[in-house]
C-alpha cells in the first residue's frame, strides 16, 4: 500500500465511541452548518433534463475554475467545504488550459444522450441472411482486428491521465470517462463483428502498434490529446466513414455509423482543447509544431500498414477481381487525400499552421506515385 491514513481507525477509540453514540441516536448534526453556497438548480429545458450546464452556478460552476489550481489537491468535489487535514492527491495536471475545451460539457451530455448497445442495436442476423463472399469476410475480419488495436489505445489514453488531472475539472474528467465507455463499446462492436462472420481475428500490425505506443506515451497531456484525439481520432473518423460508404453489409454500415458519431466527439474535444490551449498559451505553438514534426510519421505507419490498407482496398472495391482492386485503390487514394486535408484544416482551425512538412511532402509523393 502506497499511502497510509494518519490513523488506524480500528484502534482509534474516539472514532469508535463517536460511531457508537451516533448509532444510539446521539446525532451531532455539525454538518448542518457547512459554509457552502446555497443554490437551487433547475433544468433550463425539461425535455433535456438537468445537465452540467444547468448547474454551472456560483462556486459550483466550471466557469469559476481558475487557470492555475494552486491550493486544491484533495479529492473533494468542487464547492464542498474543506475542513481538517485532507490528503494531497498529487495531481500532475493543474492548469486549466492544459485540458479544457469550451465544448467539453456539451460533449459529455451528448455522449449520454446518444449511447447505444452493440449487443442489441446492431442487426447481427443480417449477416446470416446475406453472408459475404469469402474474400470480403476475410477483409472485414482483418480490418476489424486493426480497429480493435486502435480502440484499445483510445481507451487507454484517458484511463492513463484521468487520475492525474486535478479533481476541480469535474466535467472534463466526466467526459474522459465517457471517452473510455465509447472506446470500450467500439472495441466490443469490432470484436463481435470480426468473430460473427466466422473468420476469426486477423493479424496485428507492427507498424501500427509501434506508432500507437509512441502517441499513447506522449509526455504531457496536451501532446497526448493532440496525438490521440486529433491525429488518431481524425484518422479513425475518416476510416469509419470510408467503410460506411463502401460497407459490404448492413451490419458494417450500422456499426460504422455509430462509430462515427462516437469518434466525432473525441475529435471535437481534441480540436477544442488544442484551440483553448493555444489561446491561453500561445507560446506553445512553436513547441507543438516541433513535436508534430516528430509525431506525424505515425500516421504513415497507420496508413501504410498492409493489415489496414489491403483489406480497405478490398472492401472499397467489393472484392479481389482485377477491376475491383483497381476501383478499391482509387477509392482508398481519395480516402488518404481527404484524411490528410481534414487533418490540416483541423490544426489550422485550432491555431496551428502546418505547411511543407516532411509528412506532407511524403504523403504528396505517395499520392503522386
Amino acid at each position: 500500500m502506497a499511502f497510509y491514513a494518519d490513523k488506524d481507525y480500528t484502534q482509534d477509540q474516539s472514532v469508535l465511541e463517536a460511531m457508537a453514540a451516533v448509532m444510539q441516536g446521539q446525532l451531532t448534526l455539525h454538518w448542518f452548518n457547512a459554509r457552502t453556497e446555497k443554490i437551487k438548480a433547475a433544468p433550463q429545458d425539461p425535455r433535456r433534463g438537468l445537465t452540467y450546464q444547468d448547474i454551472d452556478l456560483g462556486t459550483y460552476g466550471y466557469r469559476s475554475i481558475p487557470e492555475f489550481v494552486r491550493n486544491q489537491q484533495s479529492m473533494v468535489a468542487r464547492g464542498s467545504e474543506k475542513v481538517g487535514k485532507l490528503p494531497d492527491m498529487g495531481y500532475l495536471v493543474n492548469r486549466r488550459s492544459d485540458v479544457w475545451s469550451d465544448n467539453v460539457v456539451a460533449l459529455y451530455e451528448e455522449s449520454k444522450a446518444r449511447r447505444w448497445a452493440p449487443a442489441v442495436d446492431v442487426p447481427w442476423a443480417e449477416l446470416d441472411r446475406c453472408p459475404l463472399s469469402s474474400e470480403l469476410e476475410r477483409a472485414c475480419a482483418q480490418l476489424y482486428t486493426f480497429a480493435q488495436e486502435c480502440a484499445l489505445v483510445e481507451l487507454d489514453f484517458p484511463a492513463r491521465w484521468v487520475a492525474l488531472i486535478n479533481q476541480e475539472f469535474i466535467e472534463l474528467k466526466s467526459f474522459m470517462c465517457a471517452q473510455m465507455l465509447d472506446a470500450a463499446r467500439l472495441l466490443e462492436a469490432f470484436r463481435k463483428r470480426a468473430l460473427y462472420g466466422g473468420e476469426g481475428l486477423g493479424r496485428a500490425s507492427v507498424s501500427a502498434e509501434q506508432g500507437l505506443k509512441e502517441w499513447l506515451w506522449a509526455d504531457t497531456y496536451p501532446r497526448g490529446s493532440l496525438c490521440i484525439n486529433v491525429l488518431l481520432g481524425g484518422f479513425l473518423l475518416a476510416l469509419y466513414r470510408q467503410v460506411a460508404a463502401f460497407a459490404p453489409s448492413k451490419v458494417d454500415r450500422v456499426i460504422m455509423g455509430y462509430a462515427m458519431q462516437d469518434m466525432a466527439r473525441h475529435v471535437s474535444y481534441g480540436v477544442g482543447a488544442l484551440k483553448y490551449h493555444l489561446q491561453h498559451q500561445p507560446e506553445q505553438k512553436i513547441a507543438l509544431n516541433a513535436f508534430l514534426d516528430e509525431a506525424e510519421h505515425v500516421l504513415l505507419g497507420l496508413l501504410g500498414s498492409p493489415e489496414l490498407i489491403e483489406p480497405l482496398i478490398i472492401i472499397s472495391g467489393g472484392g479481389l477481381a482485377r477491376e475491383q482492386v483497381r476501383s478499391g485503390c482509387t477509392a482508398v487514394r481519395k480516402f488518404v487525400e481527404l484524411e490528410h486535408s481534414e487533418y490540416v484544416r483541423r490544426l489550422r482551425y485550432a491555431g496551428l499552421e502546418r505547411s511543407d512538412t516532411r509528412f506532407q511532402r511524403t504523403v504528396g509523393q505517395l499520392l503522386a506515385g
